[in-house]
This record gives C-alpha cells, sequence and structure tokens, in this order.
C-alpha cells in the first residue's frame, strides 16, 4: 500500500515543477487540489506564488499534513506545463497509480527544455521572422538569426550562475556590440537588426502569466510577475543603450 507521506510528496512534487516551469497560479493550485483529492485526502488547501508553495493536506483520520516548498530558480518550459497537468488528469481518473506518476515525474524533473543547438535555431528563427516583421530585408533577417543564436548561446552560458535581469542586459549588449561592428563593414539597417536579436531576450511568458495571474485574482503573483518582467525589459533597453552610447549607430 502507498504511504501517506509518498502520496504528499507526489503532490508537492507536482506543484514544484509546475512552478519552477512558470506556470500560472491558478493551474498549480487547481492541480494540487485534483491529485490531492485523487490519493485519498478529504481537504486540500494551497497556496502558491512565485517562490513559495504552501499545502495543506487533511486525511480521513483528521491528521494534517503541511507542507512547504522554497522554489529559488525558475525556466519557461510550456512542455512541461503540459506534461504535469496531463499527469495530474490522468491521476485523478484513475487511469494511473502513485508509482506511476511518480515516475513520471522524476523523469521530468530530470529533463530540461530544449538547449544547445537546438534552443539557439528556434531562437535564431524566431529573431530572423522579427526582423522581417520589424520591416527589415533579407540581409537584417539573416543578421538578426544569426546575432539571435549568439545571444542565446551567451545567455545559456550565464544561466545558473546569474539573475536574469544581468543576463538578459548581458545578452543585450552582445547583440548591439556584434551588430553595431558589422554594421562597420556592411550596410543594412542596424536598428531594425538589434530590435530582431534582442526580441529572444523579451519576457513573453512572464508577461502573460502575469497578466493571467491578475485577471485570476492573484494579485502577489501577478504583480511580482509584472515587476520582473519589467525589470527584464528595463535591463535590455539599458544593454542596447550602452553600448549604442559607446559605439553608435
Amino acid at each position: 500500500m502507498i504511504g501517506v507521506e509518498e502520496r504528499v510528496g507526489l503532490i508537492l512534487t507536482a506543484g514544484e515543477l509546475l512552478l519552477t516551469c512558470g506556470a500560472e497560479m491558478a493551474r498549480v493550485e487547481d492541480t494540487i487540489e485534483r491529485m490531492g483529492c485523487a490519493a485519498g485526502f478529504t481537504q486540500v488547501e494551497s497556496y502558491a506564488t512565485p517562490t513559495g508553495l504552501f499545502i495543506s493536506l487533511h486525511d480521513p483520520a483528521g491528521r494534517v499534513y503541511t507542507r512547504v516548498k522554497r522554489i529559488r530558480e525558475g525556466r519557461n518550459d510550456i512542455a512541461t506545463i503540459a506534461a504535469v497537468n496531463a499527469l495530474s488528469r490522468a491521476f485523478s481518473a484513475k487511469q494511473m497509480g502513485v508509482d506511476e506518476v511518480r515516475s513520471a515525474l522524476e523523469g521530468l524533473q530530470q529533463d530540461r527544455a530544449p538547449d544547445g543547438l537546438a534552443r539557439q535555431l528556434i531562437g535564431g528563427g524566431g529573431a530572423l521572422a522579427f526582423a522581417v516583421m520589424f520591416g527589415g530585408g533579407w540581409r537584417e533577417a539573416v543578421l538578426a538569426g544569426m546575432v539571435g543564436a549568439l545571444v542565446l548561446m551567451v545567455v545559456s552560458r550565464l544561466e545558473g550562475r546569474f539573475p536574469k535581469v544581468l543576463q538578459a542586459a548581458a545578452g543585450a549588449m552582445v547583440a548591439s556590440a556584434v551588430i553595431t561592428g558589422i554594421s562597420r563593414i556592411w550596410e543594412f539597417n542596424a536598428n531594425v537588426t538589434i530590435l530582431g536579436a534582442v526580441m529572444v531576450l523579451a519576457p513573453g511568458m512572464v508577461m502573460t502569466t502575469a497578466i493571467r495571474d491578475l485577471l485570476g485574482g492573484e494579485l502577489v503573483s501577478g504583480l511580482s510577475r509584472s515587476a520582473e518582467a519589467l525589470v527584464i525589459a528595463v535591463a535590455i533597453a539599458v544593454g542596447v543603450a550602452v553600448v549604442l552610447s559607446l559605439g553608435g549607430v
């Protein structure tokens, strides 16, 4: 028979994964409630913030199991959010057991979002598309794609060592410096190219989740994520401004 502590740990792991990957608070709390009820608890209470998770589970005998989990790092990983969401639904519908869900969650904890060459190519393609959308030609698009991939490579080296704000500023400085240098020897619209390249740093998912939290009444997480998105956007602007003020375009 599966012990109570194992079931509590399973629910806590699912919530931690969702928070770490950037899920909105309503999804995290709904997942915990679904899994807690499916695990046999009579009452489930949870409170999630971007940096912490609090759960309280009541069993039929009246015992209460309370856990607190500090979230110290985060990433944007929609695929993992969707996978945990699907696991919680399957567990709630009795289509999967505790052992199966635990194994799947452990696998998701070890997996990461696409990194290395795959991530750089995807990001480079996005930068290329943004350069075209901003009115650039084939020169601007190709350069923005190449520099966008370079920026992601630089940022990946900084992840885990520096805050996201410094990563964004450093990436913006690299993009601006490289494009400004190339503009000295090759004629193209450097402003459009820089815009396209730094878009890979834009906190799009953070802004979207912040709006979703605010609309759902989650004021603490909504405001904190809005502030995070704003600070990252300012860091990108500062990084570009520093290079342009020194070299100009």
